[in-house]
């Protein structure tokens, strides 16, 4: 997620710009991801529009065409696209950390991931919230992102293995039943109260991501 690496580009300058077709298109795609997250949590799944995008991305509606078959197929594109960036950014920061023992990699983990979603209350509400109302369209892709957590969260405890810290990977279906609970207590949190307290989540998923690392004897 970064979420926040989702629709960093802003709009295209004005008149002749200098860059080439690829950076355009990666432009407007990245724009229209962001647009869709906003728009989608702000105004819920079923009200957003393909008119509510476009004005968001400030593209005109056959860029989207062009690039996107409708609504689902963007939201599907933007919802893959964020999870991924965060994902692959918490990778690069948190596995190649040197000397940090493996309690400490799953709390900054979660710190990390949380202030993100914090920071973008309308894209933590997209993702978290309005997938749930976007149909069986985008089971798959949902299934897909709850691999890819899992196979983060394997990557830590391997470190946590190989540095003599836990002496052998979790049961897959407790990291399962972990990834579960975390969607649930964000979903909660995003409807109870609001996304400035997800942070205040990053001591239970540790505590739990912890217990199921390392069961009693």
């Amino acid at each position: 997620m970064s979420v926040e690496g989702v629709g960093a580009a802003g709009p295209l300058p004005r008149g002749r710009h200098g860059l080439s077709r690829e950076q355009v298109e990666s432009s407007q795609y990245q724009r229209l991801c962001s647009a869709v997250l906003e728009a989608v949590g702000e105004l819920g799944y079923a009200a957003t529009t393909v008119a509510d995008i476009v004005s968001r991305a400030q593209v005109a509606r056959r860029t989207f065409y062009a690039v996107f078959g409708g609504k689902d197929e963007c939201f599907a594109a933007a919802y893959d696209l964020a999870v991924g960036k965060a994902l692959d950014q918490l990778r690069d920061t948190v596995t190649g950390m040197v000397g940090v023992s493996f309690a400490d990699r799953v709390r900054i983990s979660f710190e990390i991931y949380l202030r993100v979603l914090a920071a973008q209350p309308a894209a933590a509400r997209a993702l978290y919230v309005e997938t749930m109302a976007a149909g069986p369209g985008l089971v798959a892709h949902r299934a897909r992102v709850h691999r890819r957590f899992a196979e983060y969260i394997i990557a830590v405890v391997r470190i946590g293995v190989r540095d003599g810290e836990l002496a052998a990977e979790p049961d897959p279906e407790l990291i399962d039943m972990l990834l579960g609970g975390i969607d649930d207590r964000v979903r909660s949190c995003l409807n109870e109260r609001d996304a400035s307290h997800l942070p205040e989540l990053a001591s239970l998923f540790t505590r739990t991501a912890i217990a199921i690392s390392r069961p009693p004897a």
